[in-house]
């Protein structure tokens, strides 16, 4: 994604530590995400594991935001979510920009830099086609999650809504 002219980077956050904002942040070619999300932080975007506690506090998180995040779930595992989960998920996405769900990726598991061997599955081409079979699900995740952060931050710029304030020293680096 990187930033486009005019607008900021989108501020990303997850509602716990190791929920996936770093694999975020590297779907949307950000080069850092905001690792968890502090108290009364408003964020472009929440990310969340796909666990039904997670979701639940995910949602009421993104209700108290003055302008609603862009949800992300990330798959924590292969398996189909639990019953309550999807049932929340969609009873909030009327209330949402977007919900965003990144599946599981069995490869990134076996590799020591899971974060690089993502970025260059999607990112490392110039044409859509040479991208590996295994990272197919993760690009359309991928362009999903541009599309739903590229009209939230265009419907703030065009409505002058405020911004995320923007915390450098919470900020961890990205590769």
């Amino acid at each position: 994604m990187s930033a486009a002219v005019g607008f900021p980077m989108p501020r990303i956050a997850g509602i716990d530590g190791g929920v996936g904002t770093s694999l975020v942040a590297t779907m949307l070619k950000v080069p850092f995400d905001s690792g968890k999300r502090g108290p009364g932080e408003q964020v472009d975007v929440l990310v969340c594991r796909s666990v039904t506690g997670q979701i639940a506090r995910a949602i009421a998180t993104t209700m108290a935001m003055p302008v609603p995040p862009v949800l992300v779930v990330v798959d924590d595992c292969g398996q189909s979510w639990p019953k309550t989960a999807r049932q929340r998920i969609e009873m909030a996405r009327p209330n949402l920009p977007a919900v965003v769900r990144v599946p599981w990726i069995e490869q990134l598991r076996s590799v020591d830099d899971p974060h690089l061997l993502l970025a260059e599955a999607l990112h490392g081409h110039d044409y859509l086609d040479e991208v590996p079979r295994w990272a197919l699900p993760a690009q359309k995740a991928a362009q999903e999650l541009v599309t739903a952060v590229t009209g939230l931050l265009t419907e703030r710029h065009e409505t002058r809504l405020p911004a995320p304030e923007s915390n450098n020293d919470n900020q961890e680096e990205h590769r």
